[in-house]
C-alpha cells in the first residue's frame, strides 16, 4: 500500500488574483484530471483539504508510484487553465509525496505522517516535484545550519519573484550538494557545509541580470551572453558583503571554471580551481542538463552521465565527475529508469 499527497502550488496566490469563485473552478478541474489519471487502476483519489488531494495506491510500490505521479506532474504542466500563466511557474503544477506502508508501521497514522514529511520536503526543494519518502533526508532537511543557511535561504528566494527557476535550480544543486558531499569521505564536516552553503547560493548574482534575458527561450545574443557571465562577479560582490560568508566566494566566482582552463571569469586550469568548486561545477552542469522547463525538451540523467563522462579532463575534474557519476548511477538512476518505463 502507497499514499501519496499532491498539493497544488502557488494556490493561494492564484485565488488572491483571480478569486475564489476561479479558484474553486481551478480546484474541480484538477480534481478531474486526477480522477481521469487513475481510470482503470484500483487507486482511489480524494480531495484531502484544502489544495490538497490524496491517491491510495493499493499493492503498488513506491517506485512505481513515483514513476506514474512524476509522469502525471509532467502531463500537469502542459495542460492550461485560465490565469495559471500569472503564478510563478506560469503553469499548472504540483508538489507530492509517497510515502509505503512498511513492516514496522504500528499504525496507518504514521502512513499519512511519513506521506505528509514528504510532501513538506517536495515544498522545501522548491515546488513542482516529487519526493519520496527518506528518513535519511528529512533528517537532512531539518539541519538548516541555523543562522547561516537561513540568511542565504531569504537571499535566494528573492529569485521567486524574478525568475523561479533559477530558484529551483538553486535548491536542487543544493540537495545534491548535501546528498553527494555527505557520501565524500575526503571532505572535512568545514568543507562539507561550505559545499552545501556555496551551493545554495552559488547563483545570485542573476539577480541582477534583467529579467528578459534570464527568461529568454531562444539562443541569447552575444551581448546577453557576456552580461549573463557577469553573475559570478555580481554574486562574489553579493556574498562579501557579510564577512561570515568569505569561505563561500570562491564557489559563488568559480563554479565555472573549466579543467582545461576554457572557462570563466579567469580562465584558471586544474587545481589552480579550488577543490570545491570544481566539485560544484559538475553538480551545477548536470542539473542544468536535467532541469525542466515547459514545453521544452531536456537530458535524461542518463544523457547527462554521458556527457559529464565524456567531458571529464576538459571542462571537469576527472576525479570527481567519475565520483558523481558513480553517486547519480546508484541514488538517482533507478528511478529515473522506473520513470522511463511507465
Amino acid at each position: 500500500m502507497t499514499l501519496a499527497f499532491l498539493d497544488l502550488d502557488d494556490f493561494k496566490k492564484y485565488n488572491d488574483r483571480n478569486g475564489h469563485l476561479q479558484g474553486d473552478r481551478l480546484l474541480t478541474f484538477f480534481g478531474k484530471l486526477l480522477q481521469k489519471a487513475v481510470e482503470g487502476m484500483n487507486f482511489t483519489v480524494a480531495r484531502y483539504g484544502g489544495e490538497e488531494f490524496a491517491i491510495l495506491m493499493p499493492n503498488t510500490t513506491k517506485e512505481d508510484a513515483y514513476a506514474f505521479l512524476n509522469r502525471l506532474r509532467k502531463e500537469v504542466n502542459d495542460t492550461y487553465f485560465e490565469g495559471v500563466e500569472h503564478i510563478p511557474y506560469r503553469c499548472l503544477s504540483f508538489s507530492c509525496g509517497i510515502a509505503e506502508m512498511e513492516k514496522d508501521m504500528y499504525e496507518s497514522e504514521e502512513l499519512i505522517h511519513r506521506a505528509d514529511q514528504a510532501l513538506y520536503y517536495a515544498k522545501a526543494q522548491g515546488k513542482n516535484n516529487v519526493q519520496l519518502y527518506d528518513k535519511h533526508n528529512m533528517c537532512l532537511d531539518e539541519i538548516k545550519f541555523k543562522q547561516d543557511l537561513e540568511a542565504l535561504e531569504q537571499q535566494v528566494k528573492f529569485f521567486l519573484s524574478k525568475d523561479v527557476y533559477t530558484y529551483r535550480h538553486s535548491k536542487r544543486v543544493f540537495k545534491y550538494a548535501l546528498e553527494f558531499g555527505s557520501r565524500l569521505d575526503e571532505l572535512t564536516d568545514h568543507e562539507r557545509q561550505t559545499l552545501i552553503l556555496g551551493a545554495l547560493i552559488h547563483d545570485i548574482g542573476k539577480i541582477e541580470v534583467p529579467r528578459d534575458i534570464l527568461n529568454k527561450r531562444g539562443k541569447l545574443e552575444k551581448h546577453e551572453w557576456e552580461i549573463i557571465k557577469k553573475h559570478v562577479t555580481w554574486g562574489r560582490e553579493i556574498v562579501a558583503a557579510e564577512k561570515r560568508f568569505d569561505d563561500l566566494l570562491p564557489l559563488v566566482e568559480l563554479h565555472h571554471e573549466r579543467y582545461d582552463g576554457k572557462g570563466y571569469p579567469y580562465g584558471l586550469k586544474g587545481e589552480e580551481i579550488p577543490k570545491l568548486a570544481r566539485i560544484l561545477c559538475i553538480i551545477d552542469s548536470f542539473d542544468a542538463m536535467t532541469t525542466e522547463r515547459p514545453y521544452q525538451p531536456t537530458k535524461t540523467f542518463e544523457e547527462a552521465l554521458e556527457e559529464i563522462e565524456r567531458c571529464a579532463g576538459t571542462q571537469f575534474d576527472p576525479v570527481y565527475a567519475a565520483k558523481f557519476i558513480a553517486f547519480v548511477r546508484k541514488h538517482y538512476l533507478p528511478l529515473a529508469e522506473m520513470e522511463q518505463l511507465n
